[in-house]
């Protein structure tokens, strides 16, 4: 039996990995990338949470899943703990988890450094404070994020923060992404 990735209208945009730096589960290739076509035998491996298979998976989810994950690694005493956004509209490759785990997308091989694919790196944790992302006439949207989290702590304009981190990773400006990322993390429509 073999599976199919999801069609690019239903793949969400954007994707989050919560992970600790100081595992290898930082880096963003599976720990296995060749060896023939998907089965369902891959797909059970990766689910199970089996370390002893190498899989061809890297698993992302939405911001809501990232953010419990950093929370439980927060919980394990894990250390430098990062959520990592990364832009997958139109990624091949992206598979739905979602009977056996709710938001969660399993990535076939790797996020290449060369697609210019991460949009941004959220570093840090702590206590939750608010914060307001505003485009002056457009919208304004607010949430709790992680209180080390950079948007609005570099300047005192979250929305600023964010564009130039994505600026900092793709080595452009991209006004949609950047709203896109934004609605993702507030969950404004």
């Amino acid at each position: 039996m073999f599976f199919h990735p999801l069609p690019a209208d239903a793949t969400p945009w954007v994707l989050f990995r919560a992970v600790a730096r100081s595992t290898d589960q930082c880096y963003l290739h599976a720990r296995r990338t060749s060896g023939g076509p998907l089965s369902l035998q891959d797909f059970d491996n990766y689910l199970s949470w089996e370390t002893e298979w190498h899989t061809p998976f890297i698993s992302f989810g939405t911001w809501r899943r990232a953010m419990a994950q950093r929370k439980y690694l927060e919980s394990t005493r894990e250390r430098d703990i990062v959520v990592i956004a990364v832009w997958t509209k139109g990624l091949a490759s992206v598979y739905s988890a979602e009977e056996p785990y709710r938001d969660e997308y399993l990535v076939e091989g790797c996020i290449a450094a060369d697609e210019y694919r991460i949009l941004a790196i959220f570093e840090g944790g702590g206590t939750e404070r608010d914060v307001v992302f505003e485009c002056l006439f457009i919208y304004q949207a607010s949430t709790t994020i992680p209180n080390e989290f950079f948007p609005g702590r570099r300047s005192s304009n979250a929305l600023e923060d964010i564009e130039d981190e994505i600026y900092y990773y793709s080595g452009v400006r991209n006004d949609m992404k950047r709203d896109v990322l934004v609605q993702v993390i507030t969950g404004w429509h």
